[in-house]
């Protein structure tokens, strides 16, 4: 009898600390920010150096171009989409596997940017011309002054969740733009330039490995 009410009360336990757990879990961000201010400054500063470090690279000679030169499944592009007067006249990114659907936001500062939600790093190209990839980066957790509906819509805590075969839409100056998955993978640069979409951003808490998404566009 002593047995098995000692496993009630231990089952009563899990239960209850399981529960608790994946109450709480949806409010870690706010609950971790309040502890540690300054963290969501650190994230942004290792998505920066991603950027950077990709920004460098495409600028280097290679003795071994085919890296940045179009994969022949990619030739020819597709032609542009026709302008759509009905779709919003901001640029902006939809993702309904994940529920992703912010405003693409451009510019140098990144500290500011990232803030606003989804940075378009500079000196890459964009969905209209695009003879280099398009990289968007974004945080995963955000910030905390962030509500719940905004960090779902702007952040990109549910990326990994992307497989090969999903599909992204950029709407682009009012152009329907659609983009389907090759490749998901982790680690600290980007390895595959040839994609047309490449989106990325921190895989843990205050790690320098990414989780980097690369797609190619089907329309």
């Amino acid at each position: 009898m002593t047995t098995k009410k000692s496993l009630f009360i231990s089952a009563g336990i899990l239960f209850w600390s399981l529960t608790l757990i994946f109450t709480l879990l949806p409010s870690w961000p706010h609950i971790y920010y309040r502890l540690s201010p300054q963290t969501s400054t650190v994230l942004a500063s290792t998505i920066a150096s991603t950027a950077s470090q990709a920004q460098e690279t495409i600028k280097k000679p290679s003795p071994t171009p085919p890296t940045l030169t179009p994969t022949p499944t990619q030739i020819p592009r597709p032609a542009l989409p026709e302008v759509d007067p009905s779709l919003p006249k901001e640029n902006g990114l939809i993702i309904d596997k994940i529920g992703v659907r912010g405003e693409i936001h451009e510019g140098e500062d990144w500290q500011q940017i990232l803030r606003q939600g989804i940075w378009r790093v500079p000196n890459f190209d964009i969905p209209t011309t695009n003879d280099q990839p398009i990289i968007l980066a974004a945080h995963r957790w955000g910030y905390l002054e962030w509500s719940p509906s905004f960090r779902k819509l702007n952040s990109f805590y549910s990326l990994p969740q992307l497989k090969e075969g999903d599909t992204i839409k950029i709407i682009w100056e009012q152009r329907p733009f659609e983009y389907r998955v090759y490749l998901t993978e982790t680690g600290t640069n980007i390895t595959d330039y040839n994609a047309d979409l490449i989106l990325y951003t921190c895989q843990l808490w205050n790690s320098p490995v990414r989780f980097f998404v690369y797609t190619t566009r089907t329309n």
